[in-house]
């Protein structure tokens, strides 16, 4: 394995890092996230379009790899469980602009988790990776549903509130706690380099 020149909490954006890590992380994170999708889906919508997805179980994996190429692997994972459920549901016209808004949106957000001990950036982090995630999602929308601003400004808010702060933020933060030391040796062995 390639052995990345960062550490985690590097500005540096990482990628050297191997492709067999990278579709670990992605794996991975498909694994849990379509788990984490399959019981959000339970619990139905609230209408415009807000429903409920744990956010912070990618968020998890992507406070713990590298920033750069593993956290794209992870955004990637996201990406690929919300399109395998997508596809069982029915796939939609609008599925491209979820998919889309996913990697973008985790991707940003790893951008804010590059130090896990910072727990505001954590919690900004969270928040605003949600919000890019359906700000983007939320196009379709107006594109392809026709609907109005303030259906998309409606669901933006919530959407915001349930993905980046209850299932994002809140959870995030002691999960974190709780993993850091133990998560770095499965998922980022080579963010593990001597100071």
């Amino acid at each position: 394995m390639a052995q990345a020149t960062s550490k985690r909490g590097s500005d540096r954006f990482t990628t050297d890092v191997d492709i067999t890590s990278l579709v670990v992380i992605a794996g991975l994170t498909a694994v849990l996230f379509a788990g984490a999708l399959a019981i959000g889906e339970g619990l139905g919508e609230i209408p415009p379009d807000i429903d409920w997805k744990a956010f912070f179980v990618v968020y998890t994996v992507i406070v713990f790899v590298p920033w750069g190429t593993p956290t794209i692997a992870a955004a990637v994972g996201a990406t690929m469980a919300e399109g395998i459920l997508d596809f069982f549901e029915g796939l939609e016209p609008d599925e491209p602009f979820g998919w889309a808004g996913y990697i973008v949106g985790f991707t940003i957000a790893g951008y804010f988790f590059k130090d896990p001990n910072d727990t505001v950036k954590l919690a900004i982090g969270a928040v605003l990776g949600a919000f890019i995630q359906f700000a983007i999602e939320g196009l379709s929308l107006l594109v392809v549903s026709g609907d109005a601003l303030s259906v998309y400004l409606t669901a933006l808010a919530g959407n915001t509130v349930t993905h980046g702060i209850v299932l994002g933020a809140i959870p995030l933060i002691p999960v974190v706690s709780a993993l850091r030391g133990r998560m770095e040796r499965v998922l980022a062995p080579a963010a593990q380099t001597a100071n």
